[in-house]
Parts: C-alpha cells; structure tokens; sequence
C-alpha cells in the first residue's frame, strides 16, 4: 500500500466532519431542553390552577359557613369613616378595604378585607375576640387580586332576599349599620373579583350566596 494511502487512512474526522457533528450535536441538546422547559411550565400551570380550585373551595366553605351563624353584618360605605368598635377589620385605609363584618350573639366578630401587596390585592379573613378588637387569628383567603382601591370591589358584598315563590334578588346592602333583622337581610351575594391579569393562571369572577340560618 503506498505511504499516501495510508496517511489518508489515519488523518480521522475533516474540520467539515466535526462542524457538522457539533451542530447536530447541539440541536438535539437544544431540542431536549426546550422539551424540558416545556414540561416544568406546565407542571407549573397544572399546580396553580389546581390552587386556584382549592381556594375558590375554602372562600366558598368560609363565608357560608361565617354567614350561617351570624347575628348580623354590616358593610362599611367606600370611605370607611366608622368607629373601630363598629366593624371587625386591621386598618381602614388606601391599603387596606374592610368588606364586610359578621358579628355574632356571644360578642365576637369576623371580617373579610382587601390588603395591598406589591401590586395586587389579598382576600383576608380576621377573627376579632370582642367587638373592634381585631386580635384574633387572620387567615389568607385569596390573593392576586384587584388592590383594595379598585372599583372591583365597590359592590362585592349585597344583601340578598329570598321572596317566596321567586327568585333570590340582589340590591345595595344600608351601609354603615349592623343589620340584624333575618326578614329583610336573610343573606348576601359576596362577589370575588377575578385574579389580577398579571397572574398566569387567573381565576374568573366567583360568586358566593351565604344565607342567614339562625333558629
């Protein structure tokens, strides 16, 4: 064999050969990452939704079952010009927008208020011992939505009534005073607005009817 051959024979790969394995090389890295990237996001998407269906649960589980055993409730007017006595809530502020208090017959209270974080808002649930005393435990309820000054929230709690024979109606609950009466308040329409429009995963408008069952 002629000595031209043989170094033919041992030179391996050309500077071609190797471009191309590289570049085939790194597509198919390429491709497997995208692949992986794609996975965790909808994982990701997966979970919060499946969140998302767990809080509507709880919101739904909280306010019927507040509602069912309170004595009454009041809803503060836009401006939250009350005495602390008069509603169950941490401030009434810019940053924070009491929603409605339930009071009940052995004197303790709970409310429901909007709470500014970064740029969303959060549902919370406080439990006051004695009437304005806002010491209790304080329970996260939903979160990634409107701020507390959005207009979202001007009617997110009616009164509710029940005509016999017709069909549950909703109207602007008497603002600023404790209604007790079971025949004229039975209930109210609490409106969840839906998620900030900055979270992916968002959650539509969820509507909870809580009645009044007091014996």
């Amino acid at each position: 064999m002629k000595l031209a051959t043989i170094l033919r024979k041992d030179e391996g790969l050309s500077l071609a050969e190797i471009l191309v394995s590289v570049g085939l090389t790194g597509l198919l890295a390429l491709g497997c990452t995208q692949l992986a990237l794609a996975s965790f996001t909808s994982a990701s998407y997966t979970e919060a939704i499946a969140m998302k269906s767990v809080d509507s649960g709880n919101a739904n589980r909280m306010v019927t079952t507040d509602m069912e055993s309170a004595s009454g409730f009041l809803v503060p007017s836009k401006s939250g010009a009350l005495p602390s006595t008069s509603q169950c809530t941490t401030s009434s502020s810019n940053s924070v927008r009491p929603l409605v208090t339930l009071a009940y017959a052995n004197g303790n209270m709970v409310g429901y208020e909007v709470r500014n974080s970064a740029d969303s808002g959060s549902l919370w649930r406080i439990a006051c011992p004695t009437a304005g005393n806002p010491t209790g435990t304080e329970q996260l309820v939903r979160k990634n939505l409107p701020i507390a000054t959005s207009t979202h929230w001007d009617a997110a709690v009616l009164c509710a009534t029940y005509p016999a024979g017709g069909s549950l109606t909703s109207a602007r609950c008497d603002e600023d005073s404790m209604l007790t009466s079971l025949v004229t308040n039975p209930g109210i329409v609490f409106t969840i607005p839906a998620s900030n429009p900055a979270v992916k995963a968002s959650t539509p408008v969820q509507i909870i009817i809580a009645a009044r069952t007091l014996a």
